[in-house]
């Protein structure tokens, strides 16, 4: 429903919005370039509407529209605790400060709704350009991703609701103090990961088997970024051979020349290897699955030239 404003006020602060939203692109592209290295999940910039600029007005709290800290606000959004840190100060020198909230330790009993804020203002230089600008006060707020998914789900129904709810906000609360701990747990998984023995589990044991052994043929510099895919990639290949991890090592010590190939990944030289050792046993236990077969690799192995079409991923 729209909320009944006076015409005239209406009709200032459309002259206003007009200022803001061009102010709001500007800090939109601002902000992107300034926290790129920190990677934020997300980063909304929003112009403040004109119901609720009149509702805070009629509070009276404020002297006019110039004194509203959140004209323009901003949300980054992160990963973890941690990179909200990191961007409060990777901000904090870049824009006239005028206020910081919520950056001290609150108690320790109280979750509230209290992300840390930067109420700033828009930097001389752009100031210079757009001197209507000048009195526009910039809400940043920064908050993790998790945070951010319970302040977006509970937002309109427990602080835009028509009615007051003790339950609601004990809820609100509660989730807080929950997803606190879950942030802090996410940002530390590996190290609360190694709280309990790691068990004996013989799918993962197998495919770590298999990364160990890339280690041992070849240095960082030459092995996938995704270590993991590789593993399940080459787990497949060496049971459709029937070939262990073992005896893989064997046959590599057999082909030094595809081993220290520069031309072929680590795959390739694996799929080289076995073409030559155990075609046939490939070929039958391939079943379903298909090769990659590139023309660096038909050049090296001769034998790669006779792997059927029907078994090969096409790459056209």
């Amino acid at each position: 429903m729209r909320a009944i404003i006076s015409a005239s006020f209406r009709g200032k602060y459309s002259e206003i919005s007009q200022s803001l939203e061009v102010g709001a692109e500007w800090l939109n592209a601002r902000l992107a370039a300034d926290l790129h290295d920190l990677r934020p999940v997300s980063l909304q910039v929003r112009v403040k509407s004109v119901d609720s600029v009149f509702a805070k007005l009629q509070k009276g709290d404020y002297e006019g529209i110039w004194g509203i800290e959140d004209l323009i606000a901003a949300r980054a959004v992160f990963l973890h605790p941690a990179d909200v840190g990191n961007a409060i100060k990777a901000i904090g020198g870049k824009f006239p400060h005028v206020e910081t909230k919520n950056t001290e330790v609150g108690r320790p009993n109280d979750f509230r709704y209290q992300q840390p804020h930067l109420i700033v203002g828009f930097p001389q230089d752009y100031i210079d350009r757009h001197p209507e600008l000048k009195e526009v006060k910039i809400e940043l707020q920064f908050t993790t991703y998790i945070q951010h998914a319970l302040q977006e789900s509970t937002h309109d129904v427990i602080y835009k609701g028509s009615r007051f709810s003790w339950r609601e906000a004990r809820l609100d609360g509660r989730l807080r103090g929950l997803l606190e701990i879950v942030d802090d747990v996410l940002a530390n998984i590996s190290n609360v990961a190694q709280v309990d023995a790691e068990p004996v589990y013989d799918l993962f044991d197998s495919r770590n088997h298999i990364i160990e052994a890339a280690e041992q043929l070849w240095t960082a510099d030459r092995l996938p970024a995704d270590m993991r895919r590789f593993a399940i990639t080459v787990e497949g290949i060496l049971s459709a051979a029937g070939v262990t991890v073992e005896q893989l090592m064997d046959l590599s010590a057999l082909h030094p020349d595809l081993v220290e190939a520069l031309s072929l990944s680590p795959v390739d030289k694996i799929v080289g290897i076995l073409l030559r050792e155990r075609f046939n046993e490939l070929l039958k236990g391939i079943k379903r699955r298909k090769l990659l077969i590139s023309s660096e690799l038909e050049d090296m192995v001769p034998q790669a030239a006779k792997w059927p079409s029907e078994k090969r991923v096409a790459l056209s």
